[in-house]
């Protein structure tokens, strides 16, 4: 029987189509740079799929389909590897890396998270604004809030206070001892790699801080000789300059802030002039790369204390040092230890009636130990890495208003794990413990934390559930009004019930162009969350105190790429945060709806970026009564590279919208800043 051309069509093309699906293995080796050693406890990515290497520095992914992938892999101690790989079929790959030795502190040890954050590289960041406080205010959902005078600005999430967002530079925290809040705009966006945000209740695996989530920034370990300055509107100007020797990274600025500057005492009506909000800021840091890692970074400022506008402090004068001394081994086993000291010092030789002059010096000294270590689990089919370890600091205070004892100390055990059921899975579970005691508590307090991930091509699921404790701030804990400054037996530690977040983040193409879209939800309750209210039982002073709170709310952002010039993000943000009293207000000063959007476009030598933040209305008091009115603000930059030299213009609050993000704190309006920086070979 003469066969049937289509049949003859089918058995020639069948085996062709099968061998070109048919998957191919992928294994490799995970190497040191420097002498070839083999690294083990590396975390290996290929798509969905996530492997730790052996001791031998050997990693087995599994079958991989055919295609173009990007081979992702981090360490502890070593700089990020990404690179990509084509997966022939029916051809094994065997793959090598090698890694290059950095003192970057990966969020697997320093904040060890199921899911990798939400990343923004040090380009995109410098497009943003010249120093972090500008680069991300409005980015995923965070607003920063700025002080008066000193020129800090605190970063907030989801509702939260500044002192409840742990930010990490390097791996080392950066929030306030005293006040437990960090500033952003003492760090230049020109030194950051990488920022990545892990947002919700992370205390169970980064510590007290992390009630609303991790802010991890990796400078650059090594920066090229700069040197730059700037011009601004109302007096201020600064200049900064940075460069690597002999294996450390040094940077030094300075800064002049505006002094006098113009407001609207209210809408539409009539103006006045803010006065002695000016200051002096000087920021220095040393920075050595390697197995064994030192960090040392100080800050200075003198500055005005302005106070509220309808009752300013004109004569008022704030000063603040602080120095901290880090050292770490990079490994298996890692050891860190800090040592940090600041003083601070308020006086007012002509204060508003009816408060007499003061002069007030407060002195503090703090020091941080810590030990964890990493190791392969395997139990069963479920495969991945084990961390486990604990961390003690002591901080102590002494000064004018400063009572004998008034020192804290705190420790903790954990233990945390990350797990997927063999080579090729699309799932991983990553559950957690911690013990955490502090002065004066009875007994120990327990936190739990569960996160998983799925992966599937460009889409990534994340889902977790947890609680969390973290300690009241020293500022809060030593004050007592009308008694100085002594240990507040009355106020509780932070507790977060049970909070369940989840998300779903997908790459992919919308109308054709590259694009990454992302949507998170969370829901959970805070007892004994700390605010600052006027009640009666203290007299009718501002005094910190406990309260029941609900957060309810979620984040959405989108990224699209129309060209490889062009770049469009927005991202919006609502966030219910209620105090549980009849009424459920907001919490004062926690804006329910934020939104943020950004234009970029990079012509040839040119680049111009738009920026644009909402910030919805915020109650002033603790009644949820008389609101503020929300407010946008537009921002520009625009930029040439010419040989060494860089030329960057910005023009900041385009609409002149003179925002105050809290009642009688108003900002400068609009203005210019011209920056030149020269790039040394």
């Amino acid at each position: 029987m003469r066969p049937f051309p289509g049949a003859c069509i089918v058995l020639l093309t069948c085996p062709a189509f099968l061998l070109a699906q048919a998957p191919s293995r992928v294994t490799g080796r995970i190497l040191d740079t420097t002498d070839a050693a083999p690294l083990a406890l590396a975390e290996i990515s290929l798509g969905a799929r996530l492997v730790t290497s052996r001791a031998d520095g050997s990693f087995d992914l599994g079958s991989v389909s055919p295609g173009r992938y990007q081979l992702r892999i981090r360490r502890v101690g070593y700089s990020p590897s990404e690179q990509s790989l084509d997966v022939e079929p029916a051809t094994d790959r065997n793959v090598e890396v090698r890694l290059l030795p950095s003192p970057i502190q990966l969020d697997s040890i320093a904040v060890t998270a199921a899911g990798q954050g939400i990343v923004l590289d040090g380009e995109d960041a410098v497009r943003r604004g010249s120093d972090l406080s500008k680069s991300l205010d409005g980015w995923e959902g965070l607003v920063v809030r700025r002080s008066g005078g000193s020129g800090a600005a605190a970063p907030q999430l989801r509702g939260g206070s500044p002192d409840e967002l742990l930010v990490l530079v390097d791996g080392f925290s950066i929030n306030d001892p005293l006040t437990g809040r960090a500033d952003l705009s003492r760090i230049p966006s020109s030194q950051v790699r990488e920022v990545r945000l892990l947002p919700g209740a992370q205390s169970v695996r980064a510590g007290s801080r992390a009630v609303t989530g991790v802010l991890s920034i990796e400078t650059r370990t090594h920066l090229a000789p700069e040197s730059s300055a700037w011009l601004a509107s109302y007096g201020a100007l600064g200049g900064h300059a940075a460069a690597t020797l002999g294996g450390f990274a040094l940077s030094f600025s300075g800064e002049r802030l505006p002094n006098q500057y113009g407001y609207d005492v209210a809408p539409g009506g009539a103006q006045a002039t803010r006065e002695n909000a000016g200051g002096n800021v000087w920021n220095g840091s040393i920075h050595s790369s390697g197995r064994v890692e030192f960090v040392a970074r100080g800050s200075a400022s003198d500055h005005g204390i302005p106070g509220i506008s309808n009752n300013p402090t004109l004569h008022a004068q704030g000063s603040d040092r602080s120095l901290l001394l880090g050292l770490r081994t990079l490994g298996a086993i890692e050891l860190s230890g800090t040592v940090e000291g600041l003083s601070t010092r308020f006086q007012d030789s002509a204060p508003p009636a009816p408060r007499a002059p003061y002069d007030s010096r407060t002195r503090g000294l703090g020091a941080s130990l810590a030990l964890h270590t990493s190791r392969a689990l395997s139990a069963g089919v479920w495969r991945g890495a084990f961390t486990y370890g604990g961390d003690a600091r002591y901080d102590a205070f002494e000064g004018d208003q400063v009572q004998p004892g008034s020192n804290f100390y705190r420790g903790s055990l954990r233990a945390d794990a990350r797990l997927s059921p063999g080579a090729g899975s699309h799932f991983s579970l990553a559950p957690a413990i911690r013990l955490d005691d502090w002065k004066n508590r009875s007994a120990p307090a327990l936190s739990l934390r569960l996160d998983a991930e799925w992966h599937l091509g460009g889409t990534t699921v994340t889902a977790a559930l947890g609680n969390g404790v973290t300690t009241p701030v020293l500022a809060d804990l030593f004050f007592r009004e009308q008694n100085g400054v002594a240990i507040n037996p009355d106020l509780r530690p932070e507790r977060t019930l049970w909070e369940a977040e989840a998300g779903i983040r997908r790459e992919g193409r919308v109308l054709r162009m590259p694009a990454t879209a992302s949507v998170r939800a969370f829901a959970g309750r805070l007892d004994d969350m700390i605010l600052w209210s006027v009640r009666p039982a203290s007299g009718f002073v501002w005094t910190p105190g406990n309260f029941d709170v609900r957060r309810l709310g979620g984040e959405a952002s989108l990224a699209l790429h129309p060209s490889r010039t062009f770049s469009l993000q927005g991202t919006s943000t609502w966030a219910a945060v209620t105090v549980l009293v009849p009424g459920h207000y907001q919490v004062l000063y926690r804006p329910r709806v934020t939104h943020s959007a950004s234009v970029g476009w990079s012509p040839g030598a040119w680049e111009l970026d738009v920026r644009w933040h909402f910030v919805g209305r915020r109650f002033p008091n603790s009644a949820g009564q008389n609101p503020l009115a929300a407010y946008a603000v537009a921002d520009a930059g625009v930029e040439r590279r010419v040989g060494a030299l860089l030329l960057r213009a910005e023009l900041d609050d385009i609409a002149n919208r003179r925002p105050a993000f809290i009642a009688g704190f108003p900002t400068p309006g609009r203005s210019v800043r011209a920056t030149l920086t020269m790039e040394l070979p």
